[in-house]
């Protein structure tokens, strides 16, 4: 699994008014298995990120998702949120890959 960023700045035109220029392109990259596991247990609607106005799924990331703000330090804690949220990623497929089996837990008093 690998999350590919790319972001650049776009010179807003004089006189632009809702002018967003920091823009970011976000792709997941998932292995055959990763997918199949997407798949199987209908991860897609998996939520990553949410905010007042927006939603992201992994199926949105998959498909590559664009972003454009106009406040660099916004830009900046939506990205991080974003690399959180697929660095947690393993731990769910770890989950999913655990369906069907018994586990145990073992505690002392």
């Amino acid at each position: 699994m690998r999350l590919i960023i790319k972001r650049w700045y776009e010179t807003p035109s004089p006189g632009q008014r809702s002018a967003a220029p920091y823009k970011r392109f976000a792709v997941l990259e998932l292995t055959d298995e990763e997918r199949e596991l997407v798949a199987r247990y209908g991860l897609g609607t998996y939520v990553l990120t949410q905010s007042r106005h927006s939603v992201t799924t992994l199926d949105d990331v998959l498909r590559g998702a664009s972003s454009a703000l106009s406040d660099p330090a916004l830009a900046m804690r939506n990205e991080e949120v974003l690399r959180h949220a697929c660095e947690n990623l393993p731990e769910v497929l770890d989950y999913c890959r655990s369906f069907g089996r018994d586990l145990v837990f073992e505690y002392t008093s």
